[in-house]
């Protein structure tokens, strides 16, 4: 009889460790360790994390594509982009960018949902088991997805401004070639669906002043316009974090037939932060839609 007592309380007792365990996914209560995991919330900053108005800009719909920084000086850049796609709702954000360690493969992605201050970003499984069967070169290492700010900085905008919207986060070393990035970005549009967006997390010149970081940007502007890809994988961090995220969005954008883009902001911190002698970090958001007329 006591045994049986005791298997009871066991089963009680291991029902209600995994409901406390699992947490609300539309709050806080998810932590690192607990059950499901999740990334951990690491990099939201209050202060740097922009929700008030925006100016007038290009009116765009059916938005396919753009390019956000990662660096959350920029937070009011990063806000104004998905407050522009709030009303689009898209299922699925497929998110690019430079993998800042070089380590872990030519293509890693994660299998984890990303903790915010705002509830959990889950990751499109379907889409991650497409993206895996479309390409032998890509590899789940959720370690050092965990730290990779281009991926952690803009998860808190993504549920904050789409709170229903899965993820697709995918980085890149440095050394990324242009036939790499030609490939991916092809299997990635014949994957997206009709309410997927990719957005490439990259930061422009680095550690300029800006008068030199102006010029490294209007090359890097004209490049963008011109389609050049050739030129953009020949530039280094004078220029751009992410040739590579460039170079599959792009590739992804061309073979879905949309290569019109509106350039929605170009700055840097120097401006940002009202000090124009100091190292600075360049800044250009971008986003592939139709314009209403």
């Amino acid at each position: 009889m006591m045994k049986k007592i005791l298997l009871v309380a066991v089963i009680i007792w291991a029902a209600i460790a995994y409901i406390a365990l699992s947490g609300d996914r539309t709050g806080t209560s998810v932590q690192p360790g607990s059950f499901p995991p999740v990334h951990p919330n690491a990099f939201f900053q209050t202060g740097n994390f922009y929700t008030g108005e925006f100016p007038e800009g290009p009116d765009l719909e059916n938005i396919r594509g753009g390019v956000i920084p990662h660096h959350l000086v920029a937070d009011k850049l990063i806000a104004r982009v998905f407050d522009t796609l709030k009303d689009q709702k898209p299922d699925t954000i497929i998110l690019l960018g430079p993998n800042h360690s070089n380590e872990g493969g030519r293509i890693v992605t994660s299998s984890l949902g990303w903790q915010t201050p705002f509830g959990v970003v889950d990751v499109d499984e379907k889409l991650l088991k497409s993206l895996r069967q479309a390409s032998s070169s890509v590899q789940v290492n959720d370690e050092i997805m965990s730290v990779e700010h281009a991926m952690g900085n803009i998860m808190p905008f993504i549920k904050y401004y789409l709170p229903e919207t899965k993820v697709l986060p995918i980085i890149f070393p440095n050394n990324f070639s242009r036939e790499e990035a030609n490939v991916l970005g092809e299997k990635i549009a014949g994957i997206m669906g009709d309410k997927t967006v990719v957005l490439a997390s990259v930061d422009f010149s680095h550690y300029l002043k800006c008068d030199e970081a102006e010029l490294k940007d209007q090359e890097t502007i004209q490049a963008l316009k011109e389609r050049n890809l050739g030129r953009i994988f020949t530039m280094n961090d004078d220029y751009l974090d992410s040739p590579a995220a460039i170079g599959v969005l792009f590739t992804a954008m061309n073979k879905l037939g949309k290569n019109d883009f509106a350039v929605l902001n170009h700055t840097n911190s120097g401006v940002i932060l009202g000090n124009k002698n100091i190292a600075t970090t360049s800044y250009i958001t971008l986003l592939f839609g139709i314009e209403n007329k």
